[in-house]
């Protein structure tokens, strides 16, 4: 429950914010200052600080929207990346195990068990970016950003047999150790826009930084509430393809 009450109140708290900022958006495009833009997103991160020691390296993909000023280019958007890793390094199914390491099954089998990282981050940026070309209306350059919203994690326990009474849908909020708190992103990079066609793209190197705590009662692993606070890091790269989705200013007069 500790869990769901923070997502609850996060979720109802930044919702007034994003309708503002889509809000915003599209208004500035309709005026022909800005364009929107939608992009595509895949980054690989290594993790740092406290969340080093529950993972390994992880990837991931997302989405974003931003509107960005073609006077200026400044831009200011929405974001969020879905994160997936392979490497877990607490083993929270210890007490499950016989002295092999291995899980016997309801039907007196070995299960078959993975570790598997999972989570996101949510949340508003803002940035500039720095023209390297004499096109001025051509978003190429040098892009620096900041942002700041939710990072989460969890270990998902995946039990391919299905056959441990232990690892029933029921009992897995014991093992997974959902984390989550306030967030900041830092990035910096090259964005590129062809200055024949409506082809853009980005590299980023991305620093992810968070304060989290555990948002379960209880964790069967230690018996006790995780109550420490915890410094997490996340430090890789991203790489994006950017579609425009700004609708062309019309004229409102009509001539014959």
């Amino acid at each position: 429950m500790r869990g769901i009450k923070i997502l609850v109140l996060r979720f109802w708290g930044i919702l007034p914010l994003l309708l503002s900022v889509f809000s915003s958006m599209e208004s500035q495009a309709q005026k022909g200052n800005a364009i929107n833009l939608l992009e595509f997103k895949y980054g690989f991160h290594m993790p740092m600080g406290d969340l080093q020691d529950r993972f390994g390296s992880n990837s991931d993909i997302g989405l974003s929207i931003q509107s960005v000023s073609l006077k200026n280019k400044i831009f200011f958007g929405v974001d969020g990346i879905f994160i997936f890793g392979n490497v877990v390094k607490e083993d929270v199914l210890h007490q499950l195990r016989t002295y092999d390491g291995n899980i016997i099954g309801i039907d007196g089998i070995f299960g078959d068990v993975n570790l598997k990282e999972r989570g996101f981050y949510i949340g508003l940026n803002a940035g500039k970016i720095f023209p390297t070309t004499q096109h001025k209306t051509k978003l190429t350059g040098i892009r620096a950003q900041i942002g700041g919203g939710l990072l989460q994690h969890k270990i998902r326990v995946q039990d391919n047999t299905e056959n441990i009474v232990g690892l029933e849908k029921k009992y897995l909020q014991g093992y997974d150790r959902l984390t989550n708190g306030p967030a900041m992103h830092l990035g910096l990079g090259y964005q590129y826009q062809s200055p024949t066609n409506n082809f853009h793209f980005h590299i980023m190197a991305d620093l992810y930084g968070a304060r989290t705590e555990s948002r379960r009662d209880l964790d069967y692993a230690t018996g006790t509430y995780l109550d420490q606070k915890r410094t997490e890091l996340l430090g890789g790269f991203s790489l994006a393809y950017t579609v425009s989705i700004s609708r062309e200013k019309r004229s409102e007069n009509i001539y014959y």
